[in-house]
């Protein structure tokens, strides 16, 4: 069999070959190199269209322009998903410089494997090669609000007032739609389901970060009151909950998913959760810091690494929302902490040594948090 011309651009997992113009004579290369299906993002009426010579060959062409970011809208969003998933491989999607291919390609990966618009277009940056879309802010812009969520997402972030300093995050697919709340305070239990009620969201899961020493999770609490609602934490975290969580998973509600990226560090079972443009990074990753590296499984070099593998690798203007803050901050952005952050900007080996010379005092609350915890903060 023929190969495909040098200008295609493959991605063979997927069968998938994205192109620009070509010429004639390149179109017979693809369709003998064996292409079964063609999406065609230029007008069809582009003086190089090779519809008649695709359909000449028995091949299935689709034409749905795809020529400023604006073309990018749900319906044309639907019609990528559908055309894609249905196609015979190898699948050629073409434009006229292979920028504007690699959208149809990352909208419709994200949307049949649930991922978040950041983690999508971090996906998009590391591919083999990048998909070229990338390099272009306003169509990064599109693809991410093409993948947001279609109802208008409930979202509170809640402070603890009663001593740790800890936020916790209501997020529900819509009015009325199923939600989760991440890192909830035992002291603050009443409040949160108060909200809750108001709002009118059904509360499906209780989201932990990782197995918190400062304050007693308000899991188990929330379970008692609300029969159905189901406990998450990190499988590695050593606690009990309904549901145990590892890297790549997701947690869906609704129409709506958190990614979980596991970003060990602070504590051998610390996760973040990616939820569209949005990470909420825990202990992890706070706003111009970082949580503690000396007990429970901690290593300074785990946590580096994990912020810059799988916090730093997500686009800049996806918006960190942290466990705690001490000084004000309510949320921070990916670009900001990578510029700013004083601790983990530095080189692996700088941050080791800085964090090893904290010396911070036993944590106030472990001896009691930490085992009830355990148990999903039961029994009390």
């Amino acid at each position: 069999m023929a190969a495909y011309p040098e200008v295609t651009i493959a991605y063979d997992a997927d069968e998938v070959h994205l192109a620009g113009d070509l010429t004639p004579e390149q179109v017979q290369q693809c369709l003998g190199a064996g292409v079964k299906s063609w999406l065609y993002l230029n007008d069809i009426t582009h003086a190089a269209c090779p519809k008649a010579a695709v359909e000449a060959a028995s091949v299935s062409f689709e034409c749905v322009p795809l020529l400023t970011p604006a073309s990018v809208t749900a319906a044309a969003v639907d019609t990528y998903v559908a055309f894609i998933s249905a196609a015979p491989r190898p699948l050629l999607i073409q434009c006229s410089t292979a920028t504007r291919a690699g959208i149809p390609y990352l909208i419709h990966k994200a949307v049949t494997s649930k991922l978040p618009s950041a983690s999508a277009i971090a996906a998009a940056a590391h591919m083999t090669p990048p998909l070229k879309f990338v390099e272009r802010a306003d169509y990064t812009a599109a693809v991410a609000a093409a993948l947001a969520p279609r109802k208008p997402t409930v979202f509170r972030q809640l402070f603890d007032t009663a001593g740790s300093s800890t936020y916790t995050y209501l997020i529900a697919d819509g009015a009325g739609g199923e939600a989760v709340l991440i890192d909830p305070v035992l002291e603050m239990v009443d409040r949160d389901l108060a909200l809750i009620q108001q709002l009118g969201v059904t509360l499906k899961y209780c989201v932990n970060t990782h197995c918190h020493a400062d304050h007693v999770t308000g899991s188990g609490m929330i379970k008692a009151r609300l029969p159905g609602v189901q406990s998450v934490i990190s499988v590695h975290s050593g606690a009990v909950s309904d549901v145990k969580v590892d890297h790549g998973d997701r947690i869906e509600f609704g129409d709506m998913v958190l990614e979980v990226r596991a970003t060990p560090g602070h504590t051998a079972g610390c996760v973040s959760y990616v939820c569209g443009g949005w990470v909420f990074t825990g202990d992890a990753l706070l706003i111009r810091g970082c949580g503690r590296t000396d007990f429970q499984g901690g290593s300074s070099a785990d946590l580096h690494a994990s912020v810059h593998k799988q916090i730093f690798s997500l686009p800049d203007s996806t918006v960190v929302y942290p466990a705690h803050d001490y000084k004000g901050h309510c949320s921070s952005t990916v670009g900001e902490e990578k510029a700013h952050n004083p601790r983990l900007s530095k080189t692996v080996e700088e941050f080791t040594q800085l964090m090893a010379g904290l010396n911070l005092p036993y944590p106030k609350k472990i001896d009691d948090a930490l085992p009830k915890n355990l148990l999903c903060g039961v029994p009390f």
